[in-house]
């Protein structure tokens, strides 16, 4: 979820964790397994689904994280196969 904030003087995006990394490492783990998953861009900097990234990768499938350049997750940088990151200025363009 996200909301549209002020920072700076300059228009940024807020996002708030509402408790679905449990839901989403599950999905991702049982489309691995059952084989409806081979490739994965996961836009989601929590650290939380690197257990789960890394059950993908000994299914074989390729797993990309999409960040934000200001606060990038090394973490996630180093357990996913690519990384992609984007300025928040990016994405304003597509919620106004």
């Amino acid at each position: 979820m996200y909301e549209k904030g002020v920072k700076n003087q300059k228009e940024v995006l807020v996002f708030r964790e509402k408790g679905v990394d449990v839901a989403i490492a599950v999905d991702m783990v049982l489309g691995a397994c059952d084989g409806t998953i081979k490739e994965m861009y996961l836009c989601s900097s929590d650290p939380d689904l690197q257990p789960a990234i890394r059950a993908l990768r000994t299914k074989k499938v390729k797993v990309a994280y999409i960040g934000f350049q200001n606060n990038p997750n090394i973490g996630m940088q180093k357990t996913t196969r690519e990384s992609f990151l984007i300025r928040s200025s990016e994405m304003l363009e597509f919620v106004k």
